[in-house]
């Protein structure tokens, strides 16, 4: 006769949850390509750099940038070394680099993980990382022209260095000229998630239970762990960042970002309702 304790209780029903969690999250992406017509889409022909190969465990992460993928790089190192053990002078951890025929065989075949985040929340982290700290290159790269076309007697030292990009102004550069870098790309454009049946869909919002999770069902929990966590952008910031711009531009932003909103789950205006349920001054 089996006696459950009330820890291994808790564990059944904490695993039964995470996985009706996870069947609801794949049932939404499938439900967003069938009604798009998109269950035919294929991988072939699309950019796979951003799916990180680990053929010891065979284990694909398709890494979305600004949804944890630096902490999931960095933990992930492990099964890095691991394969440059086993296959040394032949490292391939970049699914763009195998033949077409041997990518379908792995997707099909090998555990498949990527993690998303809300989407806004997502463009403001972006903004942050990229615009308010000391990064020359996004300051050369993109600060420059979106002070160029959106700054009124824009400085010469704004100009030259492409530094102190408001919020408003890369928002505003964002809708009108859609150029996508990786960091605020849709999900859709990175993952593909209408071509590949992902065996796990993560989210930055629960990734403290997710994680774990995750580590464990991939069969990887005796190389990977994953350090404590806490996300960052509060309600309170999310709001100070995004009252500072129209609402009919927060409006455009969540049309570009609609797939995203759709295919995983995420409400609009969700932590940004204050500013819609405002009273017009």
């Amino acid at each position: 006769m089996y006696i459950i304790h009330k820890q291994d209780s808790a564990s059944i029903n904490q695993s039964l949850g995470m996985e009706i969690s996870l069947q609801e999250r794949k049932a939404l992406v499938q439900d967003y390509c069938k009604r798009h017509n998109r269950n035919g889409d294929t991988v072939l022909g699309k950019d796979l750099h951003y799916f990180d190969v680990f053929r010891s465990k065979k284990v694909i992460y398709c890494f979305i940038p600004k949804v944890s993928s630096s902490i999931w790089k960095r933990e992930l190192a492990a099964l890095v070394e691991e394969d440059k053990k086993i296959y040394k002078g032949s490292l391939k951890n970049d699914l763009s680099k195998f033949p077409p025929q041997e990518v379908q065989q792995m997707l099909k075949n090998y555990f498949t993980f990527l993690f998303v985040r809300d989407p806004m929340e997502r463009v403001l982290s972006a903004y942050k990382n990229k615009f308010l700290k000391d990064n020359k290159y996004f300051h050369r790269r993109y600060g420059r022209d979106i002070i160029k076309q959106y700054r009124l007697n824009a400085t010469q030292q704004a100009l030259k260095t492409g530094s102190g990009v408001t919020f408003p102004e890369f928002t505003k550069y964002l809708v009108k000229i859609r150029s996508f870098n990786e960091h605020w790309a849709q999900f859709d454009k990175l993952c593909h998630p209408c071509a590949v049946n992902y065996d796990f869909i993560g989210r930055y919002e629960n990734l403290a239970e997710d994680a774990p999770y995750l580590i464990k069902k991939a069969g990887i929990d005796d190389r990977v762990s994953f350090p404590p966590f806490r996300p960052s952008n509060t309600t309170a910031e999310m709001l100070h960042y995004y009252s500072q711009i129209p609402k009919q531009r927060i409006l455009q932003m969540a049309k570009i970002y609609e797939s995203d909103y759709e295919m995983f789950g995420y409400s609009f205006p969700g932590r940004l309702g204050a500013i819609f349920n405002s009273i017009e001054s």
